[in-house]
């Protein structure tokens, strides 16, 4: 028991150990089959580390994340309470639905686990469930009551990493501090799923107009497009059938009338994702993919413009037209108005900025 515990503060310092440590506890509790659940609705990331379980089984929970029964009351108890699957939901409601017939039952994990959460924050949270052989039978008192003792030290062990690695999961304050962008930042790994998303990319893939989640993984509403996309996250990971190079720019269009995004795809280097997504999650962050909306960076000059001369909205769309340098006519075409609107527009953007001619004007609009 000691050395045990000894164990799991050693794996809090040293995240390569964790799996060894999964394992031994399975076997000491008659559980031998452990697996490590990280929940986060508010990312749409469901992230499962299980040493003994088959790695195509655990990639599965993704796509049923929607539709796992119950998932969502783990997060009922506090952090080192122990509580088993009946708990949760009852054994024969469980044994009826399709994902413990299609996924739970095959992979080899038991209807009747042992649970603890190890930490819970807001609606993320994280646990470890111990699964018994199929046709065992239940966990006897001997067995809770050692993983009701180990799990007071688990709950201790990982919030010391989360320390050490100086971050919240989910909330991590480098991250968080991204939400000021006015650019998308999406962290993926080399599926492109998503291990966080930004505030300016969450509400562009809420309007899934040029870019999108498909399946899980951040893609594009052309689907040329999103080939693409994928081809330059996958050359982040240096995939054999990638495209050539790491990352790069691609255009994604939109629905008629409206520019495209800008969008820009790099790798992240291999400490930077370990400091960023620790053991906690099976997959790694690859890439970074930065999202301009044109549009959004149009209407924030014309609003600074407003700001500085009194401009009206339509004063200011046209005087950046204006600094385009081609002429009243083709800045008026651009706008679709008439020539004598945009002499009016003209005019009063004269006397707001005190200019007498157009170099003039444009040199002035183009100071900060």
């Amino acid at each position: 028991m000691l050395d045990l515990v000894g164990s799991i503060y050693d794996a809090a310092l040293d995240a390569q150990l964790w799996p060894g440590v999964l394992n031994r506890i399975g076997d000491a509790v008659g559980g031998p089959q452990v697996v490590f659940g990280f929940y986060d609705p508010a990312n749409g990331i469901v992230s499962m580390h299980a040493p003994r379980t088959d790695p195509d089984i655990l990639r599965s929970f993704d796509d049923w994340a929607p539709n796992i029964p119950a998932l969502p009351c783990t997060g009922n108890y506090r952090p080192g309470e122990v509580f088993t699957g009946a708990d949760v939901i009852s054994r024969d409601e469980f044994t009826s639905t399709d994902f413990y017939n299609e996924l739970w039952r095959p992979g080899g994990f038991s209807a009747d686990p042992l649970v603890t959460n190890l930490f819970a924050d807001g609606a993320a949270s994280g646990h470890i469930a111990s699964h018994g052989l199929l046709n065992q039978s239940p966990f006897h008192s001997s067995q809770q009551r050692l993983f009701a003792a180990l799990a007071q030290h688990l709950v201790r062990a990982v919030a010391l990493q989360r320390r050490v690695y100086h971050l919240t999961i989910a909330n991590e304050r480098t991250l968080t501090g991204l939400d000021g962008l006015q650019q998308g930042f999406v962290l993926v790994d080399a599926k492109a799923r998503p291990l966080f998303v930004n505030r300016a990319a969450r509400a562009l893939l809420d309007a899934r107009d040029g870019l999108r989640l498909e399946a899980g993984a951040v893609s594009a509403s052309d689907a040329d497009a999103a080939r693409a996309l994928h081809g330059l996250i996958k050359s982040c990971a240096g995939d054999a059938g990638a495209v050539t190079g790491s990352g790069g720019e691609l255009a994604l269009p939109r629905e008629a009338g409206r520019l495209p995004l800008d969008v820009v795809v790099t790798p992240v280097k291999q400490e930077t994702a370990t400091a960023i997504m620790p053991w906690t999650c099976s997959e790694h962050a690859i890439a970074i993919v930065l999202v301009s909306d044109p549009e959004r960076e149009v209407q924030a000059r014309v609003e600074e413009l407003c700001r500085r001369f009194g401009f009206t909205p339509a004063e200011a769309a046209f005087a950046l037209e204006i600094v385009k340098g081609d002429g009243r006519q083709a800045a008026a075409d651009r706008r679709g108005i008439t020539v004598g609107t945009a002499r009016s527009h003209l005019s009063r953007i004269f006397d707001k900025t005190g200019s007498r001619r157009q170099a003039e004007l444009v040199r002035l609009l183009l100071q900060k």
